[in-house]
């Protein structure tokens, strides 16, 4: 019977198409890809193979040992398609590490494999699967067993989908679990038309399924850096937490990404990424590490180092941080980058997903540099994932447990020679971790929504304050009150603090808000609505932290502003240019007809300095640090006193 060949042919063409667009798509690198390419590859190979068999077949070839040949390397490549789809299975689950450390389970997945191949190679000299009588190939008794084995891998490998479902994403589990239908009416297909030749069809069909709904690169695939995206990265560590696999993270962070940003414009910033990533997989290789990389997002770049290649990190993540300190030349730009590298091996260091992102995020903005790597065993950093981890908890217990205080911090006037005003300030000592910073809790209240109740907190606190009878003796004209972006975006925000200040009794000109740089940039109209509602009842406002963000004089006399403060870090650069920026920025904010608050202040010379330049308020370490409210009133009563002594 002359077999049709058809479909073969149309199957070639597909896989080829597809096997090109691996390349051109950039889908060629990594353990997931290598299986699928080999997968692609060996169907192409069975397809090829079956094609020579059916034409020497239909041509009555007399060279038997040409069509035996055919018909072996046909079995092999079939028999080798499903073992690879179960190794692309595991690894779309990466659970390698389980595999490996379970001797039962290895030898189930391989010894299958190899008896197939060695019936294969025993058939040629016992034909025990098929043999040709008259010229004419036929199939012997144990002509079932390659198959029924193929088979074999296929339902294990559904079964290590069902087992692992948690791994995957629901539109890849669904194109996993649809190949069992596709497998079986490849076999129906195969029963009713015998003289067609369906199975590498089929198989293509599968292939097709992957390709389509997997193999994704939109979904993988940076296309700048040509490394692995963000969501990738998420993917992957989530199933290493999920199945305790054992890996090392290289993570950089480069510091100074949004300013090269602003110089270079957005073509030659995608030219310093995908340079910086070529330079990662470069050191990746010399190290032999054999790692993925992934570009998260705003200079932020990770390499996964698995188990059996972690021993190396080390020697990689030195490489990756010497190589990330060399000056880049990008047109006519000479660049230094300001790479923060840390290597962190997880669960060791790092026990969970959520830890691992807040951590990475901005771990760069949270240690000291000094351009060697960071490594996340570290006591700093150990306690700084500790918290990280839990800070939802510890900020719910410092609220119901009277965690927070508020703290205040004297601010001097130059004109009048005393103190006349005060920052409150928000500290939280835990019970159980003691300290913690501001930089550390702030962020986490503000994304979990705790920011609102915390603000509640320190308006009650301070409203309270200036209601007592101790305030009303230490001759201080306002407190200071900081609010947070999150905060000056809510509905009713407005209300809320009127309401309490009606409570207790506060007026408004007791009362002066601040807000930050960074808050003052936002222009939403719900924040405007507070602003010009507050200020309509007669508060006043201050910009906190000025020259630390991006704002202008446009935005500046834009906002209902009565003080503007400098920040420490505008202030202690005091190089002969900066002292000349300064200086104008003084006379244009006093222009404006707003106050000035001058803030680190910490010696005498720089007071001296600052009153010279006709600043008004001085705030910083030279006259305190802030202060619990009992000390600060003793404090304030010290000072009073004494300047009734020295008048």
């Amino acid at each position: 019977m002359t077999k049709l060949i058809h479909l073969d042919i149309a199957a070639l063409l597909i896989l080829v198409i597809i096997l090109i667009s691996q390349f051109t798509r950039r889908m060629s690198k990594g353990t997931t890809n290598h299986f699928f390419i080999a997968l692609v590859i060996m169907t192409i190979l069975s397809g090829a193979a079956d094609i020579w068999a059916v034409v020497l077949d239909n041509a009555g070839s007399l060279n038997l040992g040409l069509r035996t040949a055919a018909h072996t390397l046909y079995l092999l490549a079939y028999n080798t398609i499903s073992p690879l789809f179960l190794m692309y299975v595991i690894s779309l689950t990466n659970t390698w590490e389980k595999i490996a450390s379970n001797k039962a389970a290895a030898c189930a997945l391989t010894l299958p494999y190899l008896g197939v191949i060695g019936l294969l190679v025993s058939n040629l000299f016992t034909h025990s699967i098929f043999t040709f009588v008259d010229g004419v190939y036929t199939t012997m008794p144990l002509s079932f067993l390659p198959y029924t084995m193929a088979r074999i891998n296929i339902l294990i490998s559904i079964a290590y989908i069902i087992i692992y479902r948690r791994l995957f994403t629901t539109r890849k589990l669904i194109a996993l679990i649809m190949l069992l239908p596709v497998t079986v009416c490849i076999l129906i297909s195969k029963i009713i038309f015998t003289d067609t030749m369906v199975m590498v069809f089929g198989n293509t069909v599968g292939v097709v399924i992957i390709a389509v709904m997997i193999q994704r690169p939109e979904n993988l695939i940076d296309s700048f850096t040509g490394l692995c995206k963000h969501s990738a990265y998420a993917d992957d560590m989530k199933k290493n937490f999920a199945i305790r696999n054992h890996v090392s993270i290289i993570m950089v962070n480069i510091a100074n990404y949004d300013s090269l940003q602003k110089i270079l414009g957005y073509d030659k910033t995608q030219k310093l990424l995908m340079m910086t990533g070529k330079k990662i997989l470069e050191q990746n290789r010399t190290a032999k590490t054999h790692g993925v990389a992934y570009y998260l997002d705003r200079g932020r770049f990770r390499l996964v180092i698995n188990t059996y290649n972690r021993i190396n990190s080390e020697y990689a993540a030195s490489l990756i941080n010497d190589a990330l300190h060399q000056t880049v030349k990008i047109d006519k730009f000479d660049l230094n980058l300001i790479p923060y590298v840390c290597l962190a091996k997880c669960p060791e260091d790092i026990d969970n997903f959520q830890s691992l992102i807040s951590f990475g995020t901005d771990f760069h903005e949270k240690l000291p540099y000094n351009g060697e790597v960071i490594h996340a065993d570290g006591s700093t950093v150990k306690r700084m994932v500790s918290l990280l981890t839990g800070m939802d908890s510890i900020i719910e217990r410092a609220l119901a447990n009277h965690g927070f205080h508020v703290y205040y911090q004297p601010i001097y006037s130059i004109e009048k020679k005393r103190f006349v005003s005060a920052e409150a300030l928000l500290r939280l000592i835990d019970e159980k971790e003691g300290f913690i910073s501001p930089e550390i809790f702030n962020p986490a209240a503000e994304k979990s929504g705790a920011i609102h109740k915390i603000g509640d907190y320190v308006l009650t606190e301070v409203f309270q304050f200036i209601a007592s009878s101790e305030y009303k003796k230490l001759g201080l004209e306002y407190i200071e009150i900081n609010l947070s972006v999150s905060q000056c975006m809510h509905h009713g925000l407005a209300d809320s603090i009127l309401e309490s200040m009606s409570r207790y009794g506060v007026s408004s000109n007791q009362v002066n808000l601040e807000i930050t740089e960074s808050a003052a940039s936002y222009n939403q109209s719900v924040m405007s609505e507070n602003l010009e509602q507050l200020s309509a009842a007669g508060l006043t406002f201050s910009l906190d932290d000025y020259g630390t963000g991006y704002s202008n004089m446009y935005r500046i006399a834009a906002l209902p502003l009565k003080i503007v403060k400098l920040d420490k870090t505008f202030v202690n650069n005091q190089n002969s240019k900066m002292w000349t920026i300064l200086q104008n920025t003084v006379r244009m904010i006093k222009d404006l007809n707003m106050e000035i608050v001058v803030e680190g202040i910490e010696t005498e010379e720089m007071v001296k300095k600052f009153s010279d330049l006709k600043c008004d308020f001085i705030q910083g370490y030279f006259f305190s640090k802030p202060i619990p409210q009992r000390e600060f009133v003793e404090f304030i009563d010290r000072w009073n006193n004494r300047q009734k002594v020295n008048a």
